[in-house]
């Protein structure tokens, strides 16, 4: 019997800015895409970029830190902790430079290949940009939020899936 796969799909960019990428948060919710679908990594200090975002009135989004080592720092009390989706996401960037995954990882997402995107993005965030990332539900939904991102003068958008194994 085969192994089940359950699908994700994200949509990314790169941003330099507070401003540009707090507005672009605020277009993506009224394209309902909730707060809880929605995480900004960054290598500042996230008490800064809380305050900058909140500044712009985009809602409470989750902010994770990637050390200079490359690991996830979570640790963001100000929002719930975020869904599998992100999650996963999170621990496919975290693995990206490692030979394989785990269980709990993107499905072969390094040995197929899309660990240079994970590579990318934490070079990206290292050089401190502010790179955001959208959980979204359908295919359709990740195009219709690829247009928000492209419109949100941003450095590039990326869109991305993911298969991770049903438990």
């Amino acid at each position: 019997m085969a192994d089940e796969l359950e699908r994700y799909w994200f949509v990314a960019a790169v941003f330099r800015g507070p401003r540009d990428l707090a507005a672009t948060i605020a277009e993506l919710r009224s394209a309902d895409v909730s707060s809880d679908r929605l995480l900004v990594i960054t290598s500042r200090a996230r008490q800064e970029v809380r305050k900058a975002l909140d500044g712009h009135g985009p809602g409470h989004v989750r902010i994770v830190a990637i050390r200079p080592d490359g690991t996830v720092q979570d640790g963001d009390d100000a929002v719930p902790p975020p869904p599998f989706a992100l999650r996963s996401i999170l621990g496919a960037m975290e693995a990206g430079g490692n030979s394989g995954t785990d269980g709990d990882h993107a499905e072969g997402s390094v040995r197929n290949g899309h660990g240079q995107i994970y590579l990318q993005l934490r070079q990206d965030v290292a050089e401190g940009a502010l790179v955001l990332i959208a959980s979204v539900a359908s295919p359709e939904e990740q195009l219709h939020g690829a247009r928000i991102l492209l419109r949100g003068n941003c450095e590039c958008v990326l869109t991305h899936e993911i298969a991770v194994r049903a438990a």
